[in-house]
């Protein structure tokens, strides 16, 4: 038996000097390469509803992926992703520019201001927001570069270190006080029907490591002439839309119930005067009385904007024109109560008055917008802090979260509702569903964002809250985008944006769960501690090399 000599053990072994260190490449060469990562992410944010070029959203990100597969210093993969994630969180976000003017806010509120104001918002809001990109891909670009140089990069790894730190960074953005998951790919295959039916398997984070995964194969087949990772991705979207169109011609059964949907197209400046309040409800009441036949009527975020509980004739009004015609009017209002300490609290909150002239309870948002319904830090702060943001703040006090959901039972089942943002937080409607609610309704004013795709992108996100839960959905917004949407993301009825107006469908309750209702994120945390192992492997290799 012979034995291989010392130099034949070195050569058998990867090398890690096997790829050499890139040189810092010419200004121009970094410029190129920014402006190629933030154009990506550019184009990827057009996939996204209101646009309605989903399609894009499997090879946008090819070009800023190419870059990243490739060892380069870690401040490149850090400018190379801040640039990616600012081109697409800035243009997914663009509508934010649309609330100026801010002079809705009060007399003080100049146009130079509202300008600064809304210009600064959305730039601060892209680059936090690109601080996350920013923070996957440099890992994701890290992990690479360093299993190139060991010799491990295999192509079943280029695609999956990309697709799992995106579903990093897609969970960590949509947790927490501050999480904002407007951004979740799987938003933009809120048309296609059986594909968007996994995720009432493995909620909406999967997906959107699959559209990545797609995108990762495209890159690396274009660099390394290996197609059989992308054909892996591809394989994997073929069984997930034949899982799909399986699933969705699923019987449910029950009785459809109709329904209505009250859009007011109620201006900012008259909602918010002091004194409107009873001529709003004269438009509710009168736009109401055309849907006859519904079971469940259906008005927006705010649409009386007071005190309900404290105003008594309103809610008497209500009462009596529930009993009347025999239906369920399901309303955005405020509420209050007296908190644990004695102190009042403020809630944005919905109510339900019934045919039997009865108050069915309230139900209030879950997830705040800050600097919007509440000030952070307000009592620990410094007071010029409170006397600068609290100018932002349309509502003189601070707003209340919702403790814990409420659905409303009803005659034909549970109403589960949210308000507003809690339709971005696949948590927040989960939470709603593990409660009871057989039906989900979800009240906004999307009127701050002027006549920008933001609405047609709330609605999408109802989309994936239905498929996640297997529950009909319905978006009562003030000016739009209001819609029924059924329990297959269908979306039966829209109705006209920026017209006061009643849509009207059918829906029919599902009380069975999902596996995702059930169990959660299961496949998401397998894919973020597949970021973590995938970590690990890197650092073990270079300490070893």
């Amino acid at each position: 038996m012979t034995f291989p000599s010392n130099g034949a053990e070195a050569a058998a072994r990867p090398q890690p000097d096997t790829v050499p260190r890139t040189a810092a490449p010419s200004f121009w060469l970094t410029l190129r390469g920014l402006l190629v990562a933030a154009g990506s992410g550019a184009v990827l944010s057009l996939a996204f509803p209101g646009w309605d070029a989903g399609w894009l959203a499997w090879f946008a990100m090819v070009p800023f992926l190419m870059q990243i597969m490739g060892p380069r210093r870690t401040r490149e993969y850090m400018t190379l992703s801040a640039a990616f994630g600012f081109g697409f969180f800035g243009g997914l976000n663009y509508w934010l520019l649309a609330m100026h003017p801010l002079t809705w806010l009060g007399p003080s509120m100049t146009v130079p201001l509202s300008l600064a104001i809304v210009f600064l918002a959305w730039a601060l809001l892209a680059l936090i927001l690109a601080l996350g990109a920013m923070v996957a891909f440099t890992g994701a670009g890290v992990v690479m570069r360093a299993l190139t140089r060991q010799g491990r990069l295999a192509g079943w790894m280029a695609v999956l270190v990309p697709a799992c730190f995106w579903v990093l960074m897609e969970y960590v953005q949509a947790h927490g006080t501050f999480g904002y998951s407007w951004g979740m790919l799987a938003a933009t295959q809120y048309k296609t029907l059986p594909l968007l039916q996994s995720i009432a398997l493995v909620g909406s984070f999967p997906l959107a490591g699959l559209i990545v995964a797609v995108n990762a194969g495209i890159a690396w087949t274009i660099l390394k002439r290996e197609w059989k990772p992308l054909a892996g991705a591809l394989l994997t979207v073929i069984l997930a839309s034949g899982f799909g169109a399986w699933w969705m011609n699923r019987p449910v059964p029950g009785t459809p119930v109709p329904v209505a949907v009250v859009q007011g197209n109620i201006s900012q400046t008259e909602k918010w005067h002091r004194g409107n309040e009873f001529r709003i409800m004269d438009t509710y009441l009168a736009l109401s009385a055309k849907a006859a036949k519904a079971k469940l009527v259906v008005w927006p975020e705010s649409a009386l904007p007071v005190l309900l509980n404290q105003t008594p004739a309103l809610g008497d009004r209500l009462t009596q024109e529930a009993r009347t015609r025999q239906q369920y009017y399901l309303v955005g209002a405020f509420n209050s109560d007296v908190g644990p300490k004695g102190l009042p609290r403020y809630f944005n909150a919905t109510t339900v008055y019934g045919p039997a002239g009865e108050n069915l309870g309230w139900d209030a948002k879950k997830h705040l917008v800050p600097f919007g319904e509440y000030l952070p830090g307000r009592d620990t702060l410094p007071a010029i802090w409170s006397r600068t943001f609290s100018q932002l703040n349309l509502l003189s006090v601070d707003v209340t979260p919702g403790e814990r959901p409420n659905p409303f039972k009803t005659s034909f089942g549970a109403v589960g509702s949210n308000v507003c943002f809690d339709s971005i937080f696949p948590d927040v409607m989960r939470g709603t569903a593990r409660a009871g609610a057989e039906a989900f309704v979800l009240v906004t004013n999307d009127g701050w964002y002027k006549k920008t795709m933001a609405m047609q992108q709330h609605l999408a996100h109802g989309v994936l809250r239905a498929v996640e839960n297997r529950r009909p959905f319905v978006q009562a917004a003030n000016t739009g985008a209001s819609g029924v949407v059924d329990h297959t993301g269908r979306i039966v009825a829209l109705a006209p944006t920026w017209e006061p107006t009643v849509t009207e469908a059918t829906i029919v309750p599902v009380a069975d769960m999902t596996p995702y209702t059930r169990f959660g994120d299961w496949l998401a945390y397998l894919m973020m501690a597949g970021a973590g192992a995938f970590l690990a492997i890197a650092y073990r290799g270079r300490k070893l090399a």
